[in-house]
């Protein structure tokens, strides 16, 4: 009788202890769950932080350089054209070169196929004229006007090459020059925005999320031992 209860009660304890183990190896589990979605939330944040960052840097970077070119895209060229008093069915044409803002620009240089035939130290607001050479009256002067290259420097230092076309070039340090940007064809009228102070540099990167433990072995096992053992003496 005595013999029969102990196993009992072994028998009792060893579930005990599997459900206990188990029970808290859900609820470790479950925490572990809880804490890997926050982080991976943490994670998500940060990289939508980064993202909104750098978007801001380059709306920044895009807004200054459209303050930059301002100025040299109101400086443009056309071509004008009068008939030739010496030959009948040729003209004689121009280029004419014109400032519309209210800054001068300086050290202008026109070219035409890749020659000079025009310099300036300086060009205030209105326009200047430069003589092209003679051509037929049949000729696509637009074909005439993509040769034409005007180069200057605007008030702030900037050198800049305005091709016949209309594209906007900015000289590189090195020298030659970048690629093709538009003209600004139209004058902002609302202010920019003001700069948004940056979030804090994160010290890291969140650590991985850690694995689930297992059981512990000493409980299971000496659980298990009361079950074997419970189970022996009721049918021994």
């Amino acid at each position: 009788m005595v013999q029969n209860l102990v196993a009992a009660f072994s028998l009792l304890i060893g579930f005990a202890g599997v459900a206990l183990s188990y029970a808290a190896h859900r609820q470790k589990a479950r925490q572990e769950r809880q804490e890997s979605l926050l982080r991976a939330e943490e994670l998500r944040k940060l990289r939508r932080d980064r993202q909104q960052e750098r978007a801001l840097r380059e709306r920044e970077t895009d807004e200054r350089r459209q303050r930059e070119r301002r100025q040299a895209s109101m400086v443009g060229a056309y071509i004008e054209r009068a008939p030739s008093p010496l030959n009948a069915g040729w003209v004689v044409p121009k280029a004419v070169v014109h400032n519309v803002s209210d800054q001068p620009v300086r050290d202008v240089l026109v070219s035409f196929r890749g020659a000079e035939i025009g310099a300036a130290p300086l060009l205030g607001t209105g326009a200047e004229t430069f003589p092209l050479p003679p051509a037929q009256a049949a000729e696509d002067l637009a074909r005439r006007l993509r040769d034409l290259t005007v180069d200057f420097t605007d008030v702030a230092g900037i050198r800049w090459r305005r091709e016949g076309y209309g594209t906007l070039r900015r000289a590189r340090a090195g020298g030659g020059w970048d690629e093709p940007e538009p003209p600004v064809v139209t004058r902002a009228t609302a202010q920019p925005p003001a700069p948004r102070t940056p979030p804090p540099a994160p010290t890291g990167l969140p650590e991985p999320p850690p694995s689930a433990r297992r059981l512990r072995p000493a409980v299971v096992v000496l659980s298990l031992l009361l079950i074997a053992g419970g189970a022996w003496w009721l049918l021994r």
